[in-house]
């Protein structure tokens, strides 16, 4: 899970890749921001590391808030729910 500025993102995937990591969750938030880079992205994709850039995990998790879940809702019908 990353949650940083956008410009610090790249050096994380970057570490990630170094360390082994082979799946990274990028957050973006709703309100306030994102920690999603495309040159992060790109380099997950060239690097063969799974990624899921934007939204919040939280949205999935058992006893979500109600504004969790009603983001789950919106994304998913909108068609912006990451997969």
């Amino acid at each position: 899970m990353i949650v940083t500025r956008p410009e610090a993102t790249e050096r994380v995937v970057r570490d990630c890749n170094t360390a082994g990591v082979r799946r990274v969750w990028i957050h973006e938030s709703m309100g306030k921001g994102s920690s999603v880079s495309a040159e992060a992205v790109e380099y997950c994709h060239q690097h063969a590391i799974d990624v899921i850039a934007g939204a919040c995990p939280m949205m999935y998790g058992e006893g979500a808030d109600l504004g969790h879940r009603c983001m789950r809702v919106i994304l998913k019908l909108t068609g912006g729910l990451p997969t």
